[in-house]
């Protein structure tokens, strides 16, 4: 592929442009050119793309693009880990090269198919095709999660920052309760907080092939405040119209049940459009399956989620309660893996439910997460200390600070994994941390952000809460830092076994 060559006044900007189109171009082509993308999404640190065909892929030549962390294929998905500097620029590069091919596609219709032969052999691996059949069930329901998540979780994290900030001020009443600004700040995130429910509904029809609209208007509809006046199984405290602050984001509109009652009114709009006239399907599929499905949603899939979402809520506040020890030691020693598989998207909604649900209130999941990615953090900066490697080292210690800011992948997926041994002293420093935060029952308010900025979910809960998780903090960074250099940064043959077992388990890709 030729350089592109920028002209000498068009100066740094514009060649940070090129640098993108360029990646973005060897993106597309070793994934087996833009014919072969499906679609093209992408979350925090990963460019995500959905294939025709795999077989297409050219994986050992990614792997080799320096700017390419490593690469993950699961649940239908190629993902190519970029780290957060370029991950927007480089996917706002693909989809405009996927709209100037379609263009170009339309223009001139006459498509030269390349012969097979020509096409050279894709590695040995198969990634997800290869997992164990439970295991590949897992990342497939997963991927649903994440496909509906992953373009709103920007929403997410700006939703939980501003509740977190409204709660530190309410709190500490270092401010008046009708200051204008304050009251700004109140009403921006309880409309964040509401919109999020029509956003699941729109991207969970999207993804079963409904119409999104009509599943935004299921998704709202789930989620009034006025719901239990209508429905009494779900026993849910109706909220007063004065509570701006108040997410309004109650038990029964939390993120299982909508998809749920979405996946249903897709189910019957698509059978409806099969069996009617074309021009009836138009007038009548769309208000058809939104009655049926409403109906159903409101009437039946709603109290049936409500009742599992608070067994399940009522099971882990338990075991969290009675086993915080033991519970934090194994969910942080084990995290970082489930976060390989991309199962983590899947927890989320169980965090969501955890904090709407009334009998609970609180996330006391995400702590111990969070201990999980600051012992990447930590591991990360062993691999900084002992490494020879300069180039190893810029990306440990730029990838180690972004941990400690709560994204993981670049310094996890870059570093840990592919010299194994940084990585299983992360799984020890999380365990560490984990247990502490459990033992002392740290909890948040919110969920999506760990790390430093997560102190925004963890302050309103008092003192003891924010001390406690400054040392579980501390505690899993630094005993990770010490495990990675007590078992050593670089010792290839461990590396593999390691990157073997994980790919026996999940179907990745890992033997870098």
């Amino acid at each position: 592929m030729p350089d592109e060559v920028s002209p000498p006044s068009s100066g740094r900007r514009r060649d940070k442009g090129n640098q993108a189109r360029e990646l973005a171009l060897r993106l597309v082509e070793l994934s087996g050119g833009a014919d072969n993308v499906l679609e093209v999404m992408h979350c925090t640190t990963r460019i995500r793309f959905k294939l025709k065909n795999h077989d297409a892929i050219h994986e050992s030549e990614l792997h080799q693009l320096k700017e390419v962390q490593n690469i993950n294929r699961q649940a239908g998905q190629l993902q190519i880990i970029v780290g957060p500097e370029l991950v927007y620029k480089v996917h706002r590069q693909i989809t405009r090269l996927l709209q100037e091919h379609e263009q170009s596609r339309l223009e001139q219709p006459v498509v030269e198919v390349q012969p097979k032969s020509e096409i050279s052999e894709p590695p040995t691996s198969t990634g997800a095709q290869q997992a164990h059949p439970v295991t590949s069930r897992l990342m497939q329901a997963a991927a649903v999660f994440s496909d509906i998540l992953l373009p709103i979780l920007p929403l997410f994290i700006a939703a939980g920052i501003l509740l977190g900030l409204v709660s530190i001020l309410q709190s500490s009443g270092s401010v008046a309760p009708d200051a204008v600004w304050f009251r700004l700040l109140q009403l921006l995130t309880s409309s964040a907080f509401q919109v999020i429910s029509v956003l699941f509904g729109y991207h969970a029809a999207k993804r079963f092939g409904g119409t999104p609209a009509i599943g935004a208007v299921l998704g709202i509809a789930m989620s009034r405040p006025d719901l239990a006046l209508l429905v009494s199984s779900y026993g849910t405290t109706v909220q007063t119209a004065g509570t701006l602050a108040d997410p309004q984001f109650s038990y029964q509109g939390s993120m299982i049940p909508i998809i749920l009652a979405v996946l249903v009114m897709s189910w019957i709009e698509k059978g409806l459009r099969r069996i009617l006239p074309a021009s009836a399907a138009t007038l009548l599929a769309p208000g058809i399956s939104l009655v049926a499905g409403g109906a159903l949603a409101i009437l039946a899939i709603g109290p049936a989620a409500v009742w599992l979402g608070e067994w399940v809520g009522q099971l882990l506040k338990y075991l969290f309660i009675y086993g915080g020890t033991f519970f934090g030691l194994i969910l942080g020693g084990i995290y970082s893996t489930i976060v390989l598989t991309g199962l983590h998207q899947g927890i989320q909604a169980i965090e969501v439910g955890l904090i709407s649900d009334p009998h609970v209130g609180v996330n006391f999941l995400l702590p111990i997460w969070s201990m999980a990615n600051m012992a990447q953090g930590g591991a990360g900066l062993a691999v900084y200390l002992v490494t020879r490697s300069s180039e190893l080292r810029k990306v440990a210690l730029s990838g180690s600070i972004t941990a400690f800011l709560g994204i993981t992948e670049p310094i996890a997926l870059g570093v840990n994994l592919k010299l194994g041994r940084p990585f299983l002293g992360a799984a020890i420093g999380g365990a560490v941390g984990g247990a502490y935060v459990g033992f002392h029952h740290v909890v948040a308010n919110s969920f999506g952000l760990t790390g430093i900025p997560m102190l925004a979910y963890i302050i309103p809960f008092g003192e003891a809460n924010f001390v406690h998780y400054m040392i579980g903090f501390l505690l899993a960074a630094g005993t990770a830092f010490v495990a990675a250099l007590l078992l050593g940064v670089e010792k290839p043959a461990f590396r593999y076994n390691i990157s073997h077992f994980i790919r026996k388990v999940t179907g990745g890709p890992y033997e870098n």
